[in-house]
């Protein structure tokens, strides 16, 4: 549309609408500031009561987030669920970890466990489910003398990383998330 005719209709904004439509614009380009936050949620299409079935979207998201974690390079020390009921009513629960970590099962442990107590006395059904992390940080983590379950996990995850970079993230799925599989 030329230039007169959006001033016309429009004013002043006329004049930017024209601008930004044509690419003219000397503004700064700031490249985007550092990832604070990592999170994946998911609206149902019906509102549900199903356990097992909001464990493993849990799952699925907890596996989506420490991926995306490891290929910023990053660590996590908070773990955060959102949770929204059938009456619309939105809770966020969350919880600092000893440890920072971008362990798929660590999150999601954190997550299921806030879910529980975010769910006990509620009988509300689920509409939203979400998790997250924040304070990210540079790996560094203590070396265990006695647990090597960690450090074997980190391999696990990083190898799986690796398949899901190759195939595509559900080419590996975990028997927790297998029952999303046929929702797709």
């Amino acid at each position: 549309m030329p230039l007169p005719a959006l001033k016309n209709r429009f004013g002043a904004f006329g004049d930017m609408l024209y601008r930004h439509a044509n690419g003219l614009d000397n503004s700064p380009v700031t490249p985007p500031g550092e990832v604070k936050s990592i999170g994946r949620e998911t609206t149902f299409e019906e509102d549900t009561y199903d356990i097992t079935f909001l464990a493993a979207t849990l799952h699925y998201h907890a596996e989506r987030v420490g991926a995306d974690l490891r290929a910023l390079g990053r660590q996590a020390k908070c773990v955060s669920i959102k949770v929204r009921f059938a009456d619309f009513t939105t809770i966020t629960r969350q919880c600092t970890l000893p440890q920072p970590t971008a362990l798929d099962q660590t999150i999601f442990q954190t997550g299921k466990e806030l879910l529980d107590k975010a769910q006990a006395g509620n009988k509300l059904a689920i509409r939203l489910i979400g998790i997250g992390v924040s304070s990210l940080r540079e790996p560094g983590t203590q070396l265990s003398l006695i647990n090597s379950s960690e450090h074997r996990l980190e391999k696990l995850n990083h190898a799986v990383d690796r398949i899901r970079d190759k195939y595509g993230f559900t080419a590996i799925q975990t028997g927790r998330t297998m029952q999303l599989k046929s929702l797709h």
